[in-house]
């Protein structure tokens, strides 16, 4: 699980506040794989998240990538490097799985992945925004 602190803040409540949501849904993606064998339902759920991390993709990177134009923040390219990167992997995954069908694995390595990502993109690009709005 991956749980919030403030070591993530970028000092921009909005964009917090939407990595909150993120990691809500990779948590979430954490304990349907605790099921080996989900029902239908749970099924439905890994397809429904899936989906959901394209979207918020497309959605968050934006609002994110002109925040941190507009601050000047010196990452700002790196940024926008890792979120087509980010949302390139995402869009190949869910090709894959709607071409293959549904597996625990296919959805283990999403899991894997997303989880890594995201602490690791936060904690070194994201927060570099923090310096930017608050300058010391």
């Amino acid at each position: 699980m991956i749980v919030w602190n403030d070591n993530y803040g970028t000092g921009v409540k909005t964009v917090d506040d939407q990595h909150k949501l993120l990691i809500l849904h990779i948590n979430q993606l954490e304990n349907l794989l605790k099921n080996q064998r989900p029902d239908s339902k749970d099924v439905s759920l890994f397809y429904t998240v899936s989906q959901f991390l394209e979207q918020y993709a497309d959605m968050h990177f934006k609002f994110e990538e002109q925040c941190m134009e507009s601050y000047r923040c010196p990452m700002h390219v790196k940024n926008k490097e890792q979120h087509a990167q980010f949302s390139d992997t995402i869009k190949r995954f869910n090709q894959r799985i709607n071409a293959e069908g549904f597996s625990i694995e296919a959805f283990d390595e999403l899991h894997r992945f997303t989880s890594s990502w995201i602490t690791s993109h936060i904690l070194r690009v994201d927060t570099q925004l923090l310096s930017c709005v608050k300058p010391g």
